[in-house]
């Protein structure tokens, strides 16, 4: 798809504010084409029925949270539905129904609108398709079809959801609200509310992975190509009390057995977390013989040229020059676009300037991160812009290695 100028205006928007933009994040992704290629094949293997895990391993500053939004994005334009949750301290990882509650209250699919959506809209767009058509017995056996289908995974999902079916279409909005509550995983619904649509309990832990397979089929029997699970900030969990922090890893192995196994098939989940959480010997993973035997690991971390990107753990390097020239360049194409704009300088020395701007305000290049130096270029774009008279950033700037230290020296000089 072509870039148009207010998709132009919204990228360099969101970088300008230290945030990563709601699209076209392909054209910001350098240096991860093994990583997406990778990604393509998992996609490929979850919409034919398996279940597959992954986990992103960066430390800050690799972008690990940025590319957590490419796969969303990428998923999505796959048709996949896809739940984007973070562990902080609303959501804790040991405990299921916790999880199955987030991932069904930050659902998102590719929609007219974009890709936000609800529980509710999933299948307003299925029972609105089922109402348009002209053949009413085949809508209804399709309805049926999808809930004997629900049944073999979980009869309690199965009849609430031909409940919600019937309030959806007798548009009783109070009653197809409560059960659609019910199915995301809220608790305070009174008893007598729950006979209405024949059901008893919530969900807890014991029945929170058989929801979830039920609401997986359920999407499969819509159409859509299978669930995708994104958990960012997984190291929080060392964080907690040593037997909060041992159920959660118990609960990470278990979600690797159900979904591995193919037990939790059309579905993936993938996780981030910073290279403490597989190395602490205290508090990470290895604190967890069975989780940790799970993982693996490469032959030689050190040898990129051994790197096996199809293992479950997936290291995200941080940009080298080259790659951070190569995104500089991507951006001011976009920016060039945007405001009609052609640099006095190089792509190059602007590269240059926009490192030199960061180590003024303490930034070490070592421990930059892709937002930091993002948000500091498009501030060098703007003044170059909005003072074309000023000649703080006009010197043609080259970086030179002096030993291990990089140096900048003008080039009209050198």
């Amino acid at each position: 798809m072509e870039l148009t100028v207010q998709r132009a205006r919204n990228i360099i928007n969101a970088l300008k504010n230290g945030v990563v933009p709601d699209c076209d994040l392909e054209l910001l992704c350098v240096g991860r084409d093994r990583e997406i290629k990778e990604f393509q094949r998992c996609f490929q293997l979850v919409s034919e029925g398996s279940g597959t895990v992954k986990f992103l391993n960066g430390e800050y500053g690799s972008g690990k949270s940025f590319f957590m939004n490419v796969i969303k994005q990428a998923a999505v334009k796959n048709d996949f539905i896809v739940s984007k949750v973070q562990v902080d301290r609303g959501f804790r990882f040991n405990n299921l129904e916790h999880l199955y509650y987030h991932i069904m209250h930050n659902l998102a699919l590719n929609i007219a609108e974009g890709s936000a959506a609800s529980f509710e809209s999933i299948f307003d767009l299925w029972i609105s398709k089922l109402q348009e058509s002209s053949n009413k017995d085949s809508a209804a056996a399709e309805i049926n079809h999808v809930i004997s289908s629900l049944n073999r995974y979980n009869m309690s999902f199965a009849r609430a959801f031909l409940a919600y079916i019937r309030a959806r279409i007798e548009k009783n909005t109070v009653l197809s609200d409560t059960i659609a509550s019910w199915l995301m995983g809220e608790k305070n619904i009174p008893a007598s509310i729950k006979a209405k649509f024949d059901v008893v309990g919530s969900v807890d832990r014991l029945n929170s992975i058989d929801f979830l397979k039920a609401f997986v089929k359920l999407i499969k029997l819509l159409g859509y190509s299978g669930l995708i699970i994104l958990i960012d900030e997984l190291e929080l969990i060392m964080n907690e009390r040593i037997d909060i922090r041992r159920v959660s890893y118990e609960n990470l192995r278990n979600i690797i057995d159900v979904c591995c196994s193919g037990e939790l098939g059309s579905c993936m989940f993938v996780f981030a977390a910073t290279n403490d959480f597989f190395e602490n010997p205290e508090k990470g993973i290895k604190t967890y013989e069975a989780l940790s035997q799970r993982l693996g690991d490469a032959i030689d971390k050190s040898n990129s040229a051994l790197y096996d990107v199809r293992q479950p753990v997936i290291r995200l390097h941080k940009l080298n020059t080259e790659e951070f020239q190569e995104l500089t360049d991507r951006v001011i194409n976009i920016y060039k676009m945007l405001y009609n704009f052609v640099p006095a300088n190089s792509n190059e020395s602007i590269r240059s300037w926009t490192f030199i701007s960061l180590r003024k305000f303490g930034g070490k290049l070592a421990e930059l991160s892709i937002r930091e130096y993002l948000t500091k270029l498009i501030e060098v774009l703007d003044i170059m812009e909005q003072h074309p008279e000023n000649k703080l950033f006009t010197s043609e700037l080259k970086a030179v290695k002096k030993g291990d230290t990089e140096v900048y020296i003008n080039r009209n000089r050198g």
